[in-house]
């Protein structure tokens, strides 16, 4: 009997080892799960940042060109007008693609962001295009001198030019976009 008495004793001191040894091991590899979770998550949420904030500096670059060939009409080379009419329709020509595909491209990534870089790119076309014709419609600067903006003003596009970078920060800041933009109310 007493022999029975110490091995229940041995075999309850080993169990309740055992126990001591199983709890903390599950503790500790939720903690671990939860760490390599958030890790994931955070990951992921900076490459995806990281792809949008290219594609939104991208759109503003396209726009940035786009305005600029009023500027580059106007000082085309005039000894070969045929050429350069070519050369510049064609770049103009797969410029406009980019810009149809970047809103396109911009209202799938953000719906809100999209729509002001949609206004943007409206109000840029509605500014810069007749300023295109005009350079069109005017003889190529005959000399380096003649070079200088012959008067064009973009100013009118400001306020759509910070909407639409207000627009990319609330979406890349940390804090809910929605919010963001009602915090500033």
């Amino acid at each position: 009997m007493f022999g029975q008495l110490i091995l229940a004793t041995a075999a309850a001191k080993a169990t309740s080892a055992s126990s001591a040894w199983v709890t903390p091991t599950i503790v500790i590899s939720i903690v671990a799960l939860a760490v390599s979770l958030f890790t994931f998550f955070l990951t992921g949420r900076r490459t995806r940042l990281d792809r949008q904030r290219q594609v939104f500096a991208d759109a503003m670059d396209a726009v940035m060109t786009y305005r600029e060939y009023p500027f580059i009409v106007f000082r085309r080379n005039p000894d070969e007008p045929a050429k350069e009419r070519q050369r510049i329709s064609a770049d103009l020509s797969e410029l406009q693609a980019k810009l149809n595909g970047l809103k396109g491209r911009l209202k799938v990534e953000d719906r809100y962001v999209g729509d002001k870089f949609e206004e943007l790119l409206a109000a840029t076309r509605r500014i810069a295009g007749p300023m295109i014709t005009e350079a069109w419609n005017r003889d190529p600067a005959p000399s380096d001198g003649s070079i200088h903006n012959p008067g064009w003003d973009f100013s009118e596009l400001d306020g759509c030019d910070e909407a639409y970078l207000r627009a990319v920060a609330d979406h890349l800041g940390w804090l809910w976009a929605p919010a963001r933009r009602k915090l500033r109310g």
